[in-house]
């Protein structure tokens, strides 16, 4: 049974457990050897590794994806931890608990019930169609219902896209209530539909990676184009609602250095685009905090994605 978990890591820990490998980069060192960096995920989160010696032998065992025993010391590298490895082997099935590395909420179900009782107060009948067809979609849902948000931000878990959509239709349904120029249906349907391009954007094996459409595409095409195709078999759907669904799609992220190929245009798209970052930041801030108390510390770890450090405002 394991023991040492990610979260729980402390500076001069000696580990000695199982995790997936994430990351398996052979790298030469300024001397003209090689070094091995790796990364290493659980339930808990992620930690990188680094191995110096027999780094090509040792690269040799195993893959990104695959369940390994790591043994070694847990060091500190510019501000972060990462694991010193000594060893490194591939485990086979049957030899560790999926429990134990991959993390899935005990809540789906409710969550899923509570998501589609907030579409179907969607009014406008074209919409109502439109999401209908995805909602009685038993192959689609169950993709929705497992796919995850994120990779290593936010939601970055099975069951974490129905999560974070979820927490942004609620965040939406507060805003139409301060806003009552916002189109209630569109938003809603357009929450429903902005992060579909996810379920084939990234895997749900062991841990969570792009695919090669994720990688070639990304989810705002993906998405874009699952939605157009949907829209196609429903006879004269309006071209008005169209476009501002795939305009709120396309327009998420809000800046074009950010991806999206598009500024958000109509009131609908801001206000997903707001709505989607805030629930994004906040659970990824959520994440870190607890990561941090567990390890009995003020400060977070520098966070390179964010350019900062995060206070756990703890004593």
């Amino acid at each position: 049974m394991k023991k040492q978990f990610v979260a729980t890591l402390q500076e001069d820990d000696v580990v000695n457990t199982y995790f997936v490998a994430t990351r398996c980069d052979l790298r030469d060192q300024a001397n003209g050897k090689k070094f091995l960096g790796m990364a290493f995920r659980d339930r808990t989160g992620e930690v990188g590794g680094i191995m110096w010696n027999n780094a090509v032998a040792a690269s040799q065992l195993f893959e990104a994806g695959d369940v390994v025993n790591v043994r070694g010391k847990v060091t500190s590298y510019q501000g972060r931890l990462q694991v010193r490895v000594e060893q490194v082997l591939p485990l086979k099935e049957g030899e560790y608990s999926y429990d134990d590395l991959v993390f899935t909420p005990t809540d789906t179900e409710e969550t899923l019930a509570k998501f589609r009782a907030v579409l179907e107060t969607i009014q406008n009948e074209w919409l109502t169609r439109l999401v209908k067809s995805f909602l009685d979609d038993a192959e689609f849902m169950e993709a929705f219902a497992t796919a995850a948000a994120g990779r290593k931000w936010h939601h970055a878990y099975r069951g974490g896209l129905l999560k974070h959509c979820y927490e942004v239709v609620r965040i939406a349904e507060t805003a139409c209530e301060l806003f009552p120029n916002v189109d209630r249906d569109v938003l809603l349907a357009a929450v429903f539909l902005h992060d579909i391009g996810k379920i084939d954007e990234m895997s749900r094996d062991m841990f969570v990676d792009y695919t090669n459409a994720g990688r070639l595409l990304g989810h705002l095409q993906i998405g874009a184009e699952t939605v157009q195709k949907r829209i196609e078999t429903i006879d004269e759907f309006p071209e008005n609602l169209r476009l501002q669904l795939l305009h709120c799609i396309l327009s998420h992220h809000g800046e074009l250095v950010n991806g999206s190929p598009i500024v958000p245009k109509t009131l609908e798209a801001i206000v997903l685009h707001i709505a989607d970052n805030l629930d994004a930041q906040a659970d990824a801030f959520t994440r870190v905090v607890e990561e941090t108390k567990g390890k009995g510390r003020q400060w977070s770890e520098y966070i390179q994605l964010i350019d900062r450090q995060i206070w756990t405002k703890r004593e």
